[in-house]
């Protein structure tokens, strides 16, 4: 990895007027990343990807899905219900004729938002106990 002091050092040399082989030379790299490096103006990390929106077509069903895992989690691991099940239920009950990958998105959602409110739960459940010394 390219220390910052390395890439100011490349951008002040461009800035300079000086050739990009030659600044590749100086500074230690190949005359791609001298030439990236020179050009670019914001270093910058580039913002988060922003959220898919929702399917519409489980917005209908999605108080039954939205049950469904978290009736499973009083059940053995096998017998709860995967994507695959999730899908298969919402079309031979439902009549959804949403994809397998829409409703595949919809459970791992779902899933996380179960474990984040346990966590939660969890981290409201105990109390920090401290004692003075001695």
């Amino acid at each position: 990895m390219i220390g910052v002091d390395r890439i100011e050092d490349m951008r002040r040399r461009a800035r300079g007027g000086e050739p990009i082989a030659s600044i590749a030379r100086a500074v230690g790299v190949s005359e791609p990343t001298a030439r990236k490096y020179a050009r670019v103006e914001d270093l910058s990390p580039e913002p988060p990807k922003r959220k898919e929106p929702e399917s519409e077509l489980l917005a209908p069903h999605r108080e039954t899905t939205g049950s469904w895992p978290g009736d499973d989690c009083r059940n053995w691991r096998k017998q709860r219900h995967t994507a695959v099940r999730v899908h298969v239920r919402l079309i031979n009950e439902r009549g959804c004729e949403g994809s397998y990958s829409t409703v595949q998105r919809y459970v791992k959602q779902r899933r996380e938002e179960m474990a984040r409110e346990r966590d939660r739960r969890d981290a409201e459940g105990f109390l920090q106990l401290s004692w003075l010394p001695g």
